[in-house]
């Protein structure tokens, strides 16, 4: 192995360590000290690595949500069927690879964060982008969808997504408050009459 190779696994494990101690202790309990002993490391080692604390934020929310997209065009690549795709994506949305107690609290960590760090913010903002585009993308592949205007179905991304968050904000509140099952036959009803209304007017917005 390569040092180039040394380096990025090097940061990878400092990155891994970093994500572990906000889920457990969050950003304020993160220490520069914690992190190195969560990695097995000395501090020094991050400060090598890493220019700062903000850098790191910036690559672990960056990795993790590499790690979501890709894990989800790899699944929908097994999908062939156009309803299966579509099912699978809707549900995807509401399972917990998307929502659970550690991603979710982490993902509350960094929004917090990105209150007094103009960077975090940044970096939420630029993946918010990343999934709208995702499902955009997804949605302009489907049939009754491709007439739109680009801009509608951006909209749709949007809503899409403020309907998971919203979920992922209760069900993290209490999770025994809403059912993420119940949640995912909701989320797939309101978008298939989306699709039917779509399909029906066939209307053309500007």
């Amino acid at each position: 192995m390569g040092r180039k190779s040394l380096a990025n696994a090097r940061r990878s494990e400092i990155i891994a360590a970093f994500y572990r101690c906000v889920v457990k202790e969050g950003f304020a309990g993160a220490s520069i000290r914690k992190v190195a002993k969560e990695a097995g490391v000395q501090p020094s080692v991050l400060h090598h690595y890493f220019a700062d604390r903000d850098e790191m934020i910036e690559e672990m929310v960056t990795i993790y949500a590499d790690l979501i997209i890709q894990h989800f065009k790899d699944d929908m690549k097994a999908c062939k069927d156009p309803d299966e795709q579509f099912r699978y994506a809707i549900h995807y949305l509401f399972s917990d690879s998307m929502i659970n107690d550690d991603f979710t609290g982490f993902f509350l960590e960094c929004l917090v964060e990105s209150r007094r760090n103009p960077k975090v913010r940044a970096t939420i903002a630029n993946t918010f982008r990343r999934f709208r585009k995702e499902i955009t993308e997804f949605i302009d592949g489907l049939e009754v969808f491709k007439k739109l205007p680009a801009a509608t179905k951006k909209t749709y991304a949007s809503m899409i997504v403020a309907m998971h968050e919203g979920t992922e904000l209760q069900w993290f509140a209490n999770p025994k408050d809403i059912s993420l099952e119940a949640a995912y036959d909701t989320g797939r009803l309101l978008i298939e009459l989306l699709t039917d209304h779509v399909a029906t007017t066939g209307k053309k917005e500007k």
